[in-house]
């Protein structure tokens, strides 16, 4: 607002004259921000930010400490197999590049098992990314008294088709020699394999593995049913 200061005298008081509070707008300014900060729950996202970025604890460190490997995601002793280097190229608009390929399978024998690619300069370091690959491309298998299958299962990938057949107990391994290899990392000792069609290693690998997670332990089955799991013993002594 504009005072007209032209007719007052010296000495004299302006009676339109409002001083202004600057320390009550500061006040109110304040409580407006205090009121937006509570409204909006400002100061606990700070403190979430704030949390996030402190340093924490390295679980990775933890498990180096303890002898465990922090790519591994399955339980129990790890073990690995490099099935096959292959020696690649690849034409540029500069020249031909020359990597490897490493093909690795592993697992802990006791219902987990995985496969890893890696491609790298020289072999040794393509190795070393298929493992990494390997531990984190975990599949899990529920096994029929941890030695079997439930049931007969087929795997398809690309022109390779693998069967998997059901035996009994004490049976062994037979088949594919590739096939048995997998399972027996999987923690399968009692099975049947057979492959048909482009049998080369990537192909058999996954179209095993692809296989392996058709499979469905009998409480699954007896679940979607509806159906009640009784085992023979039980059978028995109820007469059914």
């Amino acid at each position: 607002m504009r005072r007209n200061i032209r007719n007052l005298h010296w000495g004299e008081l302006d009676e339109n004259y409002r001083p202004v509070n600057v320390q009550a707008d500061e006040i109110q300014g304040y409580m407006k921000e205090k009121d937006r900060v509570k409204q909006f729950n400002l100061l606990d996202r700070e403190d979430r930010s704030k949390m996030d970025r402190e340093e924490k604890e390295d679980e990775i460190l933890e498990m180096i400490k303890r002898g465990d490997d922090p790519n591994q995601e399955a339980f129990g002793p790890w073990g690995e197999c490099t099935i096959k280097v292959d020696r690649v190229q690849k034409v540029e608009r500069g020249g031909t590049t020359v990597r490897y390929r490493a093909l690795v399978i592993g697992g802990n024998g006791n219902g987990a098992a995985g496969f890893g690619i890696g491609k790298a300069l020289s072999p040794n370091e393509a190795i070393i990314k298929a493992c990494k690959h390997c531990k984190r491309n975990v599949f899990y298998v529920n096994r029929y008294l941890n030695t079997g299958l439930s049931y007969d299962l087929a795997g398809k990938h690309n022109s390779c088709r693998v069967q998997l057949r059901a035996v009994r107990p004490d049976f062994g391994l037979h088949g594919h020699p590739l096939i048995c290899e997998i399972l027996m990392y999987a923690g399968i000792t009692d099975c049947s394999s057979k492959s048909h069609g482009n049998r080369n290693p990537y192909n058999v690998v996954y179209a095993t593995f692809k296989a392996l997670m058709t499979h469905e332990s009998l409480e699954d089955i007896a679940m979607k049913r509806g159906k009640k799991l009784l085992n023979l013993q039980r059978a028995r002594r109820l007469g059914l």
